[in-house]
């Protein structure tokens, strides 16, 4: 191949982050395979990966069947960013449901994920999926969060008649996301369960007279993050509230500088305070608040948590976790079946980590075998996988007339009467998976308390108020 000058390449270059030294000496390229592992072909010449991919699970070999993974294992995109304990489990769980579909395969062909760490950047996130859909010519991905979900579904995955499911995005924002492209089926579906959900059973909690755990507040603050998630599930709590408990909302940005906005939350002296956010943020906030005097352990001060906030890393934080201690929170409640149990001790047994400890596990666990139930289906129907007719197997998983639990022991099964034209109905590790019309799997929610260095299900699965939308 020849060398071709960097004009003509600028704005290729320029979309992948190179600099223009690094650009120097690029090389002409025709297809991907001729430009290495480490890099892709994109208008006629070799360019570096895009940040973040790169590294394949499973099997890659012609006629294998690709999927996406859009996953924040770093909580950030710089170079020292700590890594996202919750999301790499959650990266994990997905993994471990893509290893026990392998170890069958359909139709003598098995998957590989491509994983791109989006650091919770949503435009990173984005030029992924777009490597993802053009150059790896994957029919799903699987993604996490609410921002990069939604930026990602809008700009890249609909267009391209790809389907996109996510384990961890709640923002009632996607509920209403025009994502047929003309077709017959949604291309957006989630396990996770939206906050006008976890809002709605916040907001019945705080405004019970009779529930002593949270102090019976007069006056709750909800600090939010400033973003597509916190802007959601804060909009749903206040109108909750509203009328019952006086209450303020108060924004901080997203791996930002959180003493403004803690401040502001000592001026306003709440008895108890929301937090909508993730570890990292709420780590800096309980460590800030512990020098403000109406915020500090002893004050009388309470703080309530939602499902984000889930994740071990808060309590190896010394400070965070002494102002935490024995104050609740929220998530999505974990299944309580034999999927949920033989998801936990697969678990268990390949990483060493109980997933209870982190809000959405066997969500991701279900969210991949979700998507091998649809490639399945696809190549069943079609002799192809695509985005289209993967969606359309998810509409046959929840109306047949008999439950089953969605564990190894049954995909098999399970793929023959989606293939038969048969529907399902199937229970997952996170819970029933009774998806609506919007690709919305509502589900009850737990509620969890701070003990020591763990967190404990107080309440195993609470149903939200029935005016819930």
């Amino acid at each position: 191949m020849r060398t071709r000058l960097l004009m003509g390449v600028m704005s290729a270059v320029l979309a992948t982050g190179c600099s223009f030294t690094t650009a120097a000496g690029l090389e002409e390229c025709e297809t991907s395979a001729e430009c290495g592992a480490d890099k892709v072909c994109s208008q006629g010449v070799c360019l570096p990966l895009p940040t973040g991919c790169g590294r394949i699970y499973g099997r890659a070999e012609a006629g294998d069947i690709p999927l996406g993974g859009l996953f924040p294992i770093h909580s950030g995109t710089e170079a020292n960013a700590p890594k996202d304990e919750s999301d790499e489990q959650a990266f994990n769980a997905a993994l471990l449901a893509m290893e026990q579909v392998n170890a069958r395969g359909i139709n003598g062909k098995q998957f590989a994920l491509y994983l791109c760490d989006t650091g919770g950047d949503a435009e990173r996130a984005r030029i992924q999926a777009d490597w993802l859909v053009k150059e790896k010519q994957v029919a799903a991905v699987l993604t996490a969060g609410s921002s990069q979900t939604y930026t990602v579904a809008q700009s890249v995955t609909i267009p391209s008649n790809v389907l996109l499911m996510s384990y961890s995005a709640s923002s009632p924002e996607l509920s209403a996301l025009p994502d047929t492209n003309g077709g017959p089926v949604g291309l957006v579906w989630r396990t996770s369960p939206s906050d006008a959900i976890q809002g709605a059973v916040i907001g019945q909690l705080l405004s019970s007279t009779t529930d002593t755990r949270f102090g019976n507040p007069k006056k709750v603050a909800i600090l939010y993050v400033n973003e597509t998630y916190g802007q959601g599930l804060k909009d749903v709590v206040a109108t909750r509230l509203a009328g019952v408990r006086e209450n303020r909302s108060i924004p901080y940005p997203r791996r930002g500088n959180v003493r403004d906005a803690v401040q502001d939350l000592n001026t306003y002296d709440p008895d108890l305070t929301v937090v909508v956010g993730f570890t990292d943020d709420v780590t800096n906030i309980l460590v800030e608040s512990s020098t403000q005097p109406n915020l500090r352990t002893g004050s009388g001060h309470r703080w309530f948590f939602t499902d984000s906030v889930k994740d071990l890393s808060l309590l190896a934080n010394s400070t965070a976790a002494a102002q935490a201690q024995n104050f609740y929170g929220t998530a999505p409640a974990q299944g309580t079946g034999q999927a949920f149990a033989a998801f936990r001790d697969a678990f268990n047994s390949r990483f060493k980590t109980d997933p209870s400890g982190y809000a959405y596990t066997s969500n991701a666990y279900d969210a991949m075998y979700l998507l091998t139930l649809g490639a399945s289906y696809s190549l069943n129907t079609t002799g192809a996988v695509t985005g289209p007719k993967m969606a359309e197997a998810l509409t046959k998983v929840s109306n047949g007339q008999t439950s089953l639990q969605l564990t190894s022991t049954n995909f098999t099964a399970l793929s023959a009467d989606l293939a038969a034209g048969r529907t399902v109905n199937v229970d997952g590790a996170s819970g029933k998976l009774d998806f609506d019309a919007n690709g919305d799997a509502p589900a009850p929610m737990e509620l969890w308390q701070v003990q020591g260095s763990n967190f404990v299900t107080v309440q195993a699965a609470i149903d939200p108020p029935a005016s819930t939308p």
